[in-house]
């Protein structure tokens, strides 16, 4: 990436993507103070109700007023709230129970992999060497993280029915962020985030009543419950997915998903900041590795689409109002 590439709309989209990643990675601490309080479709319906409700004033005017757009891109929108919002988290929940914290963060960092791959098929937009091998080395940076710097812990690793679901939310990420592309332009962030919150919150509530078995039961709220659902609605939720997704419109769905990959040591940090949490050589190095894989990937330049109906990332601006 040279820079004569760089503009202020891309630093724009990294100090977004930068922003929701901090955001999303003190998910995984509210999460755990939430993971013996209740069941998980349960967490995820009150954090989205709430987050509705937050966002809901400052966006029923724009989304009344493209009210016709919403219509028209209705299947986008659902397949963004099905894939972001209701069923990534609730999936990854279940798959904890039948596989272990090793195969789950392993499986997971083919999140960028499967979103280049669907960005060049799907969208025609040519993904260079450098990107792949950027991914190489964030991966192997992952993998190091997770290994505790024991790689000899691959060979004993058995996959059980857990694994194939953790499969599906890499694929559901990487259909989620090349979906988001197809509305880029056609709806302003406000009224995005707030119609695929809406969907997200309705197809919720199926695997809710699921979960309690047909009874709307309100589970007892204790006041650290409390501030962890308020921090998951504002920040993991609105916050960052407005960022995130201003962040893929304008970089590119390929670009952005490599910074999935500083989501480890970043929550290390986070919990290293909030709860004491220490850190250790081994998460110091494998962030050095997860960085350099970035670098190198973005020293290939934007990948910009060719085919009908792709965006030109490098060029490319988020409606935000």
């Amino acid at each position: 990436m040279t820079f004569r590439r760089f503009s202020v709309t891309q630093g724009a989209g990294y100090l977004f993507i930068i922003l929701g990643i901090l955001f999303w990675s003190g998910n995984f601490v509210a999460a755990r103070g939430l993971a013996h309080a209740m069941a998980p479709a349960t967490i995820n319906l009150l954090r989205w109700v709430l987050a509705t409700l937050i966002f809901l004033p400052f966006g029923w005017r724009a989304l009344w007023r493209e009210r016709a757009a919403v219509l028209r891109h209705w299947k986008v929108l659902t397949l963004l709230a099905l894939t972001g919002i209701s069923l990534y988290d609730t999936v990854v929940f279940l798959a904890g129970h039948t596989t272990d914290t090793l195969n789950m963060s392993l499986i997971a960092t083919l999140s960028p992999l499967l979103t280049a791959l669907a960005a060049q098929f799907l969208y025609k937009e040519r993904i260079g060497r450098c990107m792949y091998l950027g991914i190489a080395v964030s991966s192997f940076g992952v993998t190091y993280l997770v290994t505790g710097g024991e790689l000899e812990r691959l060979l004993a690793l058995r996959f059980t029915p857990g694994d194939l679901l953790i499969l599906s939310t890499a694929c559901m990420s990487a259909v989620y962020n090349t979906a988001v592309n197809k509305v880029a332009g056609k709806l302003s962030q406000t009224t995005l985030f707030l119609a695929i919150s809406l969907l997200g919150t309705l197809c919720l509530v199926p695997l809710y009543l699921w979960e309690t078995g047909g009874r709307f039961v309100l589970p007892p709220i204790s006041e650290d419950v409390a501030v962890s659902l308020v921090y998951l609605a504002v920040f993991a939720s609105v916050l960052c997915f407005l960022f995130w997704n201003a962040a893929v419109q304008i970089l590119g769905a390929p670009k952005a998903m490599l910074f999935y990959y500083t989501l480890p040591p970043v929550s290390a940090l986070v919990a290293w900041l909030v709860i004491g949490e220490p850190v250790n050589r081994t998460q110091v190095l494998s962030g050095a590795l997860i960085l350099a894989g970035i670098l190198v990937a973005l020293y290939g330049g934007a990948p910009k689409s060719t085919g009908k109906g792709g965006v030109e990332h490098e060029n490319a601006t988020a409606v935000v109002y």
